[in-house]
């Protein structure tokens, strides 16, 4: 069948569903049909499986609260070890059908199938599902799965059905699937810009692709923005990263504290400390940020934060902490004591590719830029925080001060004990 017309190209997203949780009951099988959350080392749920769903647990809720609400919940420390090899054969399952995938994140990818219709024979519909058949005999867990001609309607469609669905999204489809699709379930834009864009009456992601390219432009909207755009109406604007090391999406840095402190002084520090070691992981896979969240964690294990947008695209510290000072009374609160903060900076460009804005503060930050990369050369000669921001002291001053990094969507966590011995899961599920 020729399907050259609803297929410019062919994008296949396979998301693992409840990932780290199924994991678990794919490694133990007298956790399967059971009720399972992990995080329990973060005192938050990190994933939850479909049985801890349907006993009203959410991702983030507090340990000791989900002890409460739901007492037979199976919590479980995370085994990134485990997630690592499950996801690295999930890579190598979508590479025995096409070379062209994409190592998303450590439960996600991305596969080009563009042309195997006709060398296998089959149509791009039985192609992915013969993939996704693949993953979850192997693995023995379940995906869903989304094709579309571009990525971002990749991962609209494999939203659609989940879990363990398919959905097919050639282009004569996209505007009737679009206009039930709110626009902050759109994959880039984030929840600063998707506020933004209701406010502006783009409601739903029809409303989205019905607008100009002028009218995008008008309103200050970047390229990464306008990108976005352009995909969702079927045009791939967006390529696989499909090297040996994908670029990273989003970077995440977290920074646990003991005692706690009501320090207000002493908690923007911290957060400084974490602007610090993001920006360096940012530079050096040569990328710049133009959105950041960040969050203030109690003693109670609850959570307060913040997500914004950036005037630019940046990989220093500078005008981040700028912005995060400026909401910094939106988290914190007198009086309350605090255990752990945490920054994460979104929407990670190549610097190749990063549109100067209209009103000089990416050409301002280019001149601070030389001082950062010759304080990652100092850093990396002779130590960690051999040079630091001032603003970062006072976390340092702090010597039991433990200190954990993670980067999500395009990096695996490291082991925090950094043992060398390794538990190989059982890959598959016996029949």
């Amino acid at each position: 069948m020729d399907q050259s017309g609803s297929y410019p190209r062919a994008i296949v997203h396979f998301d693992g569903d409840s990932f780290f949780a199924s994991v678990e009951q794919a490694k133990d099988y007298k956790l399967r049909g059971k009720p399972v959350v992990t995080g329990g080392e973060r005192g938050a749920v990190t994933s939850l499986s479909k049985e801890a769903k349907m006993l009203g647990a959410h991702r983030g809720m507090p340990m000791q609260e989900i002890r409460r609400v739901c007492p037979s919940v199976i919590v479980l420390a995370g085994d990134y070890t485990a997630y690592s090899i499950y996801a690295k054969r999930m890579y190598a399952i979508a590479k025995t059908f096409t070379t062209k995938v994409e190592e998303y994140s450590i439960d996600e990818c991305f596969a080009d199938i563009t042309g195997l219709n006709e060398s296998r024979g089959q149509s791009y519909e039985e192609i992915a599902e013969a993939i996704q058949e693949k993953l979850e005999l192997s693995l023995g867990i379940t995906f869903g799965v989304g094709l579309a001609p571009s990525k971002t309607l990749a991962k609209v469609a494999s939203k659609r059905n989940k879990p363990a669905g398919f959905t097919a999204l050639p282009k004569e489809e996209i505007e009737r699937v679009l206009a039930d699709t709110e626009i902050y379930d759109i994959w880039g834009l984030g929840g600063a810009l998707s506020t933004r864009l209701r406010g502006l009456g783009v409601i739903t992601a029809l409303d989205y692709i019905q607008k100009s390219d002028a009218w995008l432009k008008e309103h200050g909207f970047a390229k990464p923005v306008r990108d976005t755009w352009l995909e969702l109406q079927g045009y791939p604007a967006l390529t696989l990263s499909t090297g040996a090391h994908a670029k990273p999406h989003s970077v995440m840095v977290t920074r646990t504290f003991t005692p706690p402190s009501t320090d207000k002084d002493f908690i923007f520090s911290q957060l400084s400390k974490n602007v610090e070691g993001a920006c360096a992981k940012v530079r050096r896979a040569g990328m710049k940020a133009s959105a950041l969240s960040f969050y203030l964690k109690t003693q109670e294990f609850t959570y307060h934060g913040v997500q914004l947008d950036l005037s630019a695209a940046y990989d220093a510290p500078p005008e981040i902490l700028k912005a995060i000072r400026a909401r910094f009374d939106e988290v914190y609160a007198e009086g309350i004591l605090y255990r752990a903060s945490g920054v994460t900076l979104r929407c990670l460009r190549g610097v190749d590719t990063v549109t100067p804005d209209l009103f000089g503060a990416y050409a301002e930050s280019q001149e601070k830029e030389g001082v950062f990369r010759a304080q990652d050369a100092v850093n990396r000669r002779y130590g960690r925080n051999t040079i630091y921001l001032g603003s970062s002291m006072e976390a340092l001053a702090r010597p039991d001060a433990k200190y954990r990094t993670k980067v999500v969507r395009g990096f695996v966590p490291a082991s925090k004990d950094g043992k060398k011995s390794l538990d190989i899961p059982h890959l598959g599920v016996v029949h």
